[in-house]
């Protein structure tokens, strides 16, 4: 036939087999071969989520259909197909395992593991659910925001009647039903999980954690144990709210207890999990936390032995000064007098009444002495000087109107006689203006001291700082004493009142001076005390780096900080890689940042994560270790708004619930509804109905319908 075609050559007849490969192939046929399995099969990207070896009865399985397997034979429920991975696969070939996972069975299997796996609200399935009724969406939306206003704003559950019915005046279509107090809780815990579910996934990722706990009784007289949660994101601290716990006895113990059950209720973090993250922890410095025996951080100790056991910083700063102020008399005076003249006043309404007038005949709007004592921090003891010196001549005045008054009772007359007495002291008044100057240098220090995203580096530079500005004091006056001394030096009159008596001498001011700052080195004294604090501080702070590169800058430093960190840096990177990648990052930061001094780790991060992932990660470390336990105090002052005498029956829970939204979630103008409206809803146990009246007979109005798709659905219900 080939002939009869021109250009084409005919096809090649085949090759007859030779002996030799005959002989070859017969040999291979006879011979049995003995497979075994490969250990690369674990880890091939097709097999590795679902194959499973068993040594010792030389069997491959596949652990997501046996999941299936197990769940589909439990009781009302559909048997499944078993494939032959279940039961054990013996022959070990490829082909096996590429045949399973190709199969149809497998295939179902894994997409129904992946869509248990994933969080409410994300799987296709719901989210069709949650976009079946837009008409009742709208209506939820004004329900939550209504929640979310009320926790925001510390109000009780029982005004979300009252606001819903003004709603309604109002003209906005809420419908009848959800409008009660129990379904205003049930929309606050949605609201309060979808916040705990977005630090749960931020926390997760987060290499390293640190905690910050303290404990205090609520208006119910019940003891809670409140803690905050410090993660380092992108070279960005972050300090969240994690839970209240409720304490049957404040023991150590029981704080321990309560602490690893926060961070499995709220994080889902388990006991092994914590111990490979958890590097700080900071506390007011209570014998319960801070016990070297048998305290929450000992027992903390045990299990992490690198971790950093921090004293509050702003605790620190107000024991200083306590110890400082307790030998110097001139002070004790004027602290009890300050809190003397604001009892003077707070407990009698007709002399903070007669107060008031003298103060509008003098024009003067800020006059009524306030409290140095009721809460730690030295800030109060600043704002009740500054009161103090601008309500100084209505104080005088009304002072020496009771004192010559006879109709007033003999002990306000002998309390306001000895007021004056002293008010009339040019010593005891230059002392005040004295101590107003010392107290703002304090006061600085301990706002500094409160900021959330202080870390532990910053510290030595703000002592010393600090340090050297009160040592100049005596010798180069304060603003406010130069200030008093030019205007009392003219005619010896301050505010129209004659002042008797010298000045405060120069040894008083020296020895305040030189208390305070023997007291503050003692206390914050880390240079000696902790070595690595000090190499910490010169790694962090780029306002510690020279102007220009130095080849040895902190190689010493950092040398230390792995050796002390090493064991929590394997569970991220590898810690012998930190003093290589450290040379090539420090000259990376000096050529594309400039000046140094204004550098962030968060702008280092976004750069060089990929150049230096395991110094980041030592950094990420660092800043992750608190320094303050300042958020715990500002937690229990809104647990106080919250659980008032008028709502003491609040659970610890529920108040965990409404102190997250308080504290974590956005404002009522950025606030989304519809995260905790699809959560709630595919929460639900029954169908949702937000259309069903209240009592009585349905009655469909005009805008309503009979069908389906007026109901916001469970998934139960739509699966069925």
């Amino acid at each position: 036939m080939w002939r009869y075609v021109s250009n084409i050559q005919p096809p090649k007849k085949k090759c007859k087999t030779s002996d030799g490969d005959k002989e070859v192939a017969k040999v291979y046929e006879n011979s049995k071969r003995v497979r075994s399995f490969q250990p690369q099969w674990l880890c091939h990207p097709d097999f590795k989520e679902w194959l499973r070896y068993d040594k010792d009865a030389n069997l491959m399985f596949c652990k997501i259909c046996e999941k299936a397997c197990i769940n589909q034979s439990a009781p009302g429920k559909s048997t499944t197909v078993k494939t032959e991975l279940v039961g054990g696969c013996s022959s070990m070939r490829i082909e096996s395992l590429q045949k399973h996972f190709k199969s149809i069975i497998h295939t179902r299997n894994a997409e129904a593991a992946k869509a248990a796996a994933a969080p409410k609200g994300t799987t296709e399935a719901e989210r069709c659910i949650q976009m079946l009724n837009e008409h009742a969406i709208r209506r939820l939306k004004i329900l939550f925001r209504t929640c979310h206003s009320l926790a925001k704003h510390g109000r009780p559950f029982r005004d979300y009647i009252w606001l819903t019915q003004l709603d309604e005046l109002k003209g906005l279509e809420i419908g009848n039903t959800y409008r009660n107090v129990p379904k205003c809780k049930e929309f606050t815990d949605a609201i309060a999980e979808v916040e705990r579910q977005k630090l749960e996934r931020e926390v997760s990722q987060a290499p390293y954690i640190s905690l910050m706990c303290d404990e205090s009784t609520d208006a119910s007289v019940i003891e809670q144990l409140i803690i905050y949660i410090r993660y380092t994101k992108g070279g960005i601290v972050q300090t969240a709210f994690l839970g209240l716990q409720m304490l049957e006895r404040a023991t150590a113990e029981n704080c321990f207890t309560e602490i690893l059950a926060a961070l499995q209720e709220q994080c889902g973090m388990e006991r092994d999990t914590v111990w490979k993250k958890l590097v700080g922890f900071g506390s007011d410095g209570a014998s319960v936390m801070t016990g070297k025996r048998s305290g929450v951080a000992a027992r903390l100790k045990e299990h992490q032995p690198q971790l950093v056991a921090v004293h509050c910083v702003s605790h620190r700063l107000e024991l200083a000064i306590k110890d400082a102020m307790k030998t110097i008399p001139l002070y004790q005076k004027m602290d009890q007098f300050l809190l003397s003249i604001y009892l003077f006043y707070h407990n009698s309404p007709v002399n903070r009444g007669l107060l008031r007038r003298t103060a509008e005949a003098l024009q003067v709007k800020r006059f009524l002495p306030t409290r140095t004592g009721g809460t730690r921090w030295i800030n109060h003891t600043q704002l009740a000087l500054k009161n103090l010196l601008t309500g100084y001549p209505v104080i005088t005045q009304h002072l020496l109107e009771i004192k010559d008054d006879h109709n007033t009772s003999k002990d306000s007359r002998g309390k306001s006689a000895g007021f004056i007495k002293l008010l009339h002291s040019k010593t005891f008044v230059d002392f005040i203006h004295f101590m107003v100057d010392i107290v703002n240098i304090l006061a600085r220090l301990s706002l500094l001291f409160q900021k959330a995203d202080l870390n532990y580096a910053q510290l030595p530079k703000l002592v010393k700082d600090t340090v050297s500005s009160i040592s100049k004091v005596p010798t180069h006056l304060g603003p406010t004493l130069r200030e008093f001394r030019r205007k009392v030096g003219e005619d010896g009159h301050f505010h129209g009142v004659e002042l008797d008596g010298p000045v405060v001498e120069n040894c008083v001011m020296d020895s305040v001076a030189t208390r305070l700052q023997e007291c503050i080195s003692s206390r914050f004294d880390v240079a000696d005390n902790e070595p690595q604090v000090a190499a910490m501080a010169k790694i962090i702070d780029f306002k510690l780096w020279p102007i220009v590169e130095e080849e040895d800058f902190g190689n010493e430093e950092l040398a230390l900080l792995v050796d002390f960190h090493r064991i929590m840096l394997q569970n991220c990177g590898n810690p012998d890689m930190v003093e290589v990648e450290w040379a090539g990052i420090r000259s990376s930061i000096y050529n594309h940042f400039k000046p140094v001094h204004t550098t962030t780790w968060d702008q280092v991060n976004s750069r060089f994560r990929e150049d230096g992932p395991n110094l980041l990660f030592l950094v990420d470390l660092l800043l992750t270790i608190p320094s303050h336990s300042v958020e715990c105090e500002r937690g229990f002052s809104q647990m106080k708004r919250i659980k008032t005498d008028w709502r003491n029956r609040l659970s610890s829970s529920t108040l965990t619930s409404l102190l997250r939204i308080l504290l974590e979630s956005p404002r009522e103008s950025e606030f989304d509804p519809l995260p905790a409206i699809h959560y709630w809803n595919s929460s639900a146990r029954r169908a949702r109905r937000p259309f069903q009246l209240r009592y009585g007979s349905r009655q469909l109005t005009s805008g309503d319908t009979d069908e389906s798709d007026d109901e916001v659905l469970s998934n139960d219900e739509s699966e069925g």
